[in-house]
């Protein structure tokens, strides 16, 4: 049987709104910013620690918001470089599915820890 979890605000952990307080490996913090991110989105700064954390979660938001490069850094954070399986994305569309891909190949590619 699955349950259903559901937050509510006041459960919600505060946003992060500095990547340096997100307490990313270093490697991984450099190609944030390598990448032009100064400052978190909104939804990066409600996301990236609970996705760390491992807490499952649903983010909505405009096109162009951050919600991928949210749970790439995510992803890139908490994978196990030594398991078989990395992480497993599932998207609606094979065009969402091949911009996602793209951000996790480029950004794995410029993470020093690859």
């Amino acid at each position: 049987m699955v349950e259903k979890l559901t937050i509510q605000p006041a459960q919600a952990p505060d946003p992060v709104t500095s990547f340096d307080d997100m307490n990313l490996c270093p490697d991984l913090l450099k190609g944030v910013y390598s990448h032009g991110l100064e400052k978190p989105a909104m939804c990066q700064q409600n996301v990236i620690v609970p996705l760390i954390q491992g807490r499952d979660l649903i983010c909505q938001a405009q096109s162009g918001m951050g919600k991928t490069a949210a749970f790439c850094i995510g992803i890139l954070q908490r994978i196990h470089l030594n398991s078989a399986c990395k992480a497993l994305v599932v998207a609606p569309t094979r065009e969402l599915a091949m911009q996602v891909s793209q951000k996790l190949c480029k950004a794995s590619i410029e993470d020093a820890r690859h």
